[in-house]
């Protein structure tokens, strides 16, 4: 991680769902409430269990020895599902705000006593320490690695690609215990500047348009990427994900974007 991001990612912190995060025994807990006795959740009795910590009440009803787990012993699993088509690097900031932004939420998860891991949409998983090299042509946000069952998931995304989001968010909120979405865009995709005529050329197939890009054609452009990106918005309130758009910058403000739309909170 750069100097300068980790020094800003230090300062937050997920700002995780309420609700009961599922995880194993013995881990600190996703909130970083480390000696928190606050009951979370039953699991069954297991040899070597502190006979002290049987819930005898719940015994009377089921007829099975359970203990009360605390929130010190429930870590999630976090999966942070990353986005390395070749529009992730459209331009050297986009592709350094990307990966300051996957390293952050990974520093997230260490530090809250997650366990945090990293996976490619359309890929595998990251290897620890292994920096995402940008440029395929993957058009979708599922990994083909399996995700982990009730795991905390965020995607990190821009979304600039034909087709309606919905299926792969439904994908990436089934069976997880709260999903994220990041949507990141590069400044030049937000407004670009105007020109008089301009050869377009994507960036994963390579499919070129000549165009001019009067006024006119600029108001067009905005209207449709502003509907897209309300419908990748929708997509997410269907499924019950944070959302938040973002614009690629340095990681003070990177930061504070997400801060502002809920996502992050004070460390």
């Amino acid at each position: 991680m750069r100097p300068e991001c980790d020094a800003e990612a230090r300062r937050w912190k997920l700002a995780l769902p309420r609700r009961v995060l599922h995880g194993v025994a013995g881990d600190l807990a996703a909130r970083g409430a480390g000696a928190s006795l606050e009951f979370e959740a039953h699991r069954e009795w297991a040899a070597g269990d502190d006979p002290r910590r049987i819930d005898w009440r719940a015994f009377a009803r089921t007829d099975r020895l359970q203990v009360r787990v605390t929130r010190a012993e429930v870590a999630p699993a976090l999966d942070v599902i990353v986005d390395v088509s070749g529009s992730m690097a459209l331009d050297p900031q986009k592709a350094r705000a990307t990966t300051d932004l996957l390293d952050a939420v990974l520093l997230f998860g260490r530090t809250s006593g997650a366990r945090p891991r990293a996976l490619r949409a359309g890929g595998d998983v990251l290897q620890p320490g292994e920096t995402p090299v940008f440029g395929g042509r993957e058009r979708g946000v599922v990994p083909r690695a399996p995700l982990r069952t009730r795991s905390v998931r965020l995607c990190i995304s821009d979304f600039l690609w034909p087709g309606d989001p919905s299926p792969g968010l439904a994908q990436l909120a089934a069976g997880a215990t709260h999903l994220f979405v990041v949507q990141l865009l590069a400044p030049s995709e937000l407004d670009p500047e105007p020109a008089s005529a301009v050869a377009l050329v994507d960036c994963e197939d390579e499919t070129r348009l000549d165009l001019r890009l009067d006024a006119a054609a600029l108001a067009a452009y905005r209207v449709r990427l502003e509907r897209h990106c309300g419908a990748v918005a929708e997509a997410a309130r269907r499924v019950g994900a944070s959302m938040a758009r973002a614009v690629a910058a340095e990681p003070r403000e990177l930061f504070a974007q997400l801060a502002r739309a809920g996502m992050l909170e004070p460390a």
